[in-house]
């Protein structure tokens, strides 16, 4: 089967593959330690400063959040 694409089509997918190999190649250091996040956010709820979520709302999970991001 022969291949109908446009040329410039067939060079944009190369491009945009050789560019997204380029990236990908580079490790992305983590932006957040999750459990000094989850720390962060128990700090504030004991504080009053993060309302709870409303009820049925399912965004937390059972029990201790810092054990099942470990």
């Amino acid at each position: 089967m022969t291949d109908h694409r446009d040329p410039a089509d067939a060079r944009l997918d190369e491009l945009f593959g050789a560019w997204r190999a380029e990236i990908d190649e580079v490790p992305i250091p983590s932006l957040v330690d999750p459990l000094r996040a989850v720390d962060v956010v128990i700090e504030a709820k004991k504080c009053g400063r993060a309302p709870a979520p409303p009820d049925g709302a399912g965004t937390r999970p059972p029990g201790d959040a810092r054990e099942e991001t470990v």
